[in-house]
């Protein structure tokens, strides 16, 4: 940490060393030449330990990416860092007759830094999350005879308008093997962000379900403090919203639904 800020240091400290102290509008220059070599530093390093935490825990779980608004932010914080270096040059390379017009640009891209800070990722909540292809391959035993319905029920999972699909059947006639085949070829295809696979109890128990559903979905302590059975299912819709273009896959003992 003390040599990346060194290095960030001996940048900016180049500005104050170009600007000797003349006038009030000198002065005032120069301190807005520190808040703007304050600003940038912390920026610097806010971002540099985003960066680390970042791909620590992408190399800790298989099958994550970052998420969205980190992503954004480190891209849009990057740009910022080069446009605060354009700055940088434009005020070390200003004449007198400009020092004005400098220390409102250099005060001006000191305030956007500061806004980057406050809207940071907060570093105590994950900055990954799983892939379109985080969940992995079930095993399963190669399908004969059902191809005709396996290829029914990927037909329908591809119309925008199909929400549930029902399959029943008969103890042992391979529904829960084409459910495998289809949930292994929907993460080979990446069409939707999230597969959930979900097996159900013979014993019902809706709460048990809805604990099942929210682990898959790494939320199960949004659900910890509630007992209400109501209640625990709008907050998994809500959940379920939030993790975007979806297929539940529901899998009983004596029947499979997908949603």
């Amino acid at each position: 940490m003390a040599d990346r800020k060194g290095k960030v240091e001996k940048r900016w400290d180049s500005l104050l060393i170009m600007l000797p102290l003349r006038n009030p509008t000198q002065k005032k220059l120069n301190d807005y030449v520190r808040n703007f070599k304050r600003a940038g530093d912390e920026l610097n390093c806010k971002m540099e330990d985003i960066e680390l935490q970042l791909k620590a825990e992408l190399l800790r779980s298989l099958g994550k990416i970052p998420k969205k608004g980190v992503e954004n932010w480190l891209k849009d914080v990057k740009e910022m860092i080069r446009e605060a270096q354009v700055v940088e040059n434009k005020v070390s390379n200003g004449r007198y007759h400009c020092r004005a017009c400098n220390g409102k640009l250099v005060d001006e891209k000191t305030q956007e830094m500061k806004e980057f800070l406050d809207k940071a990722p907060n570093a105590s909540e994950a900055l990954a999350m799983d892939g379109p292809s985080g969940e992995l391959p079930l095993p399963t035993s190669e399908l004969v005879g059902e191809e005709a319905v396996r290829k029914e029920i990927w037909e329908c999972l591809m119309q925008e308008k199909v929400s549930k699909i029902g399959v029943w059947g008969m103890g042992g006639v391979g529904k829960t093997t084409i459910m495998k085949h289809i949930h292994n070829d929907l993460l080979k295809q990446q069409r939707f962000e999230r597969v959930i696979w979900v097996t159900i109890s013979k014993e019902f128990n809706v709460m048990k379900i809805q604990d099942n559903i929210a682990s898959a979905l790494e939320s199960k302590e949004c659900l910890d403090k509630e007992e209400d059975e109501l209640r625990r299912a709008a907050i998994l819709s809500e959940i379920l919203k939030k993790a975007g273009k979806h297929v539940l896959i529901r899998v009983a003992a004596m029947a499979a639904s997908w949603c």
